[in-house]
């Protein structure tokens, strides 16, 4: 949980390699003022946040609906785009991830414009600025902040891992299944090959609603 979170060190600065676009900005200002562009606010500093490619943006498609209907079908929770950021801690940045999946029981911590407290599930497609930061940073903050599941993408080096919180608090990853899909011990049934993923044009329509009921029948 969020109580477990050590302090930072100089060395921790999240933002110690970022473009850092502001300093000294409360997470209320940074709402008001950047919450109509592209950045994170790290503990009082406010980065910018490189514009996402499109292929990028073609695999982040095709997840939102495929978590979406899953949810949808499942009735378990909601799936929030990416632009919301997600507030663990004061002294803990806000990251807007990708994608965050959380489960009815913790509906209660969406607000208007970001997220109080730690999504279920966190998704981060990587693009070629955010590869130490999705790799580093964020996989210590997700872990540390008590987000039960970590999927990573990356479409640079067609790789892709899950990771899930050991009962230390650690993130491990989970293997994928017999037909080596990725799987979920958050989300019953969800399970997904990941060259789905990596395919030029991903499922979309009836290809992706069967999909998705393949993973609710399960």
């Amino acid at each position: 949980m969020v109580d477990r979170i050590a302090p930072y060190t100089a060395a921790d600065d999240p933002a110690r390699a970022e473009k850092v676009i502001a300093e000294g900005v409360s997470f209320e200002n940074f709402l008001k003022y950047f919450g109509q562009q592209h950045a994170e606010w790290l503990v009082g500093k406010v980065i910018d946040v490189v514009s996402n490619n499109t292929r990028h943006q073609l695999i982040l498609g095709f997840l939102y609906s495929l978590f979406s209907l899953y949810l949808g079908f499942k009735k378990l929770g909601r799936v929030l785009l990416a632009g919301v950021p997600m507030k663990v801690a004061d002294d803990r940045p806000a990251r807007e991830p990708d994608l965050l999946v959380v489960l009815n029981e913790n509906l209660s911590r969406v607000r208007d414009t970001y997220l109080d407290g730690p999504a279920d599930i966190v998704v981060e497609i990587v693009s070629p600025e955010s590869t130490g930061r999705d790799r580093g940073d964020k996989l210590a903050e997700y872990e540390a902040a008590g987000v039960r599941e970590y999927w990573l993408f990356d479409p640079i080096r067609f790789e892709s891992v899950v990771y899930a919180l050991a009962n230390d608090g650690r993130y491990r990853p989970i293997p994928p299944d017999a037909d080596g899909r990725l799987v979920s011990r958050v989300l019953p049934g969800f399970a997904l090959h990941p060259a789905l993923v990596w395919r030029d044009e991903p499922p979309t329509g009836a290809e992706l609603v069967e999909l998705a009921q393949q993973m609710v029948s399960e």
